[in-house]
């Protein structure tokens, strides 16, 4: 009987010794949890308010706006906002879902990691249309408005040609610039986080 008692202690001390590192463990994804959160704060906010002041671009020169460029500014600027709205809602929802549960088990860890990972990967798209978009815009009205840009179409096929190479590398060398650096944004601000939550889940998977 005096032994059975010693081995229940003995196995009260034993899980007691090893839920202290668990939660230590768990308490340490709090950090980046929080940090996460703050930057998605600041992300919904700067886009919401970048998106208005979007939105008032052409009385910037309006003189110089025709019906035609209206239009097209108007068809964009809607295509734009319907993206934000999409993906907006989504952040939104992953923010504050984020605030309903309680991070002192693996299990919310667990789902708080997904929902970023699946977060990352929607941020990334949207950055990639939102480029996209701009970059067809920019070029339509960089067209309509530059004279010399209608010229174009009537230069020589190997004018055309060598123009043509040499604003077709300019556009890559941009977008690669722009690729990187918005990789790097990506990662500052929400990857270094998603993966240190993954290491200590999997530390977790290791006890």
């Amino acid at each position: 009987m005096n032994f059975d008692k010693l081995q229940e202690q003995w196995n009260q001390e034993n899980n007691e010794v090893s839920l202290p590192q668990n939660l230590d463990k768990i308490k340490e994804a709090h950090n980046p949890i929080d940090k996460v959160r703050r930057n998605m704060k600041f992300d919904l906010i700067s886009q919401a308010v970048l998106t208005v002041l979007i939105g008032f671009v052409p009385y910037a020169k309006r003189n110089e706006w025709d019906f035609q460029s209206i239009s097209i500014f108007a068809l964009f600027y809607v295509l734009m906002v319907g993206f934000m709205l999409y993906y907006t809602l989504k952040f939104y929802r992953f923010y504050k879902q984020s605030y309903n549960l309680s991070y002192d088990s693996r299990k919310n860890l667990m789902w708080f990691a997904y929902e970023l990972r699946l977060f990352i990967e929607l941020y990334r798209a949207l950055t990639f249309i939102m480029m996209f978009l701009g970059m067809a815009l920019g070029l339509y009205f960089g067209m309509h408005f530059n004279t010399t840009g209608q010229d174009i179409f009537h230069l020589k096929d190997a004018d055309f040609l060598k123009l043509f190479g040499v604003l077709f590398f300019m556009v890559a060398f941009l977008l690669g610039l722009v690729v990187l650096f918005m990789e790097f944004v990506i990662n500052h601000y929400y990857g270094k986080y998603y993966k240190k939550i993954k290491n200590i889940l999997n530390q977790l998977d290791e006890e």
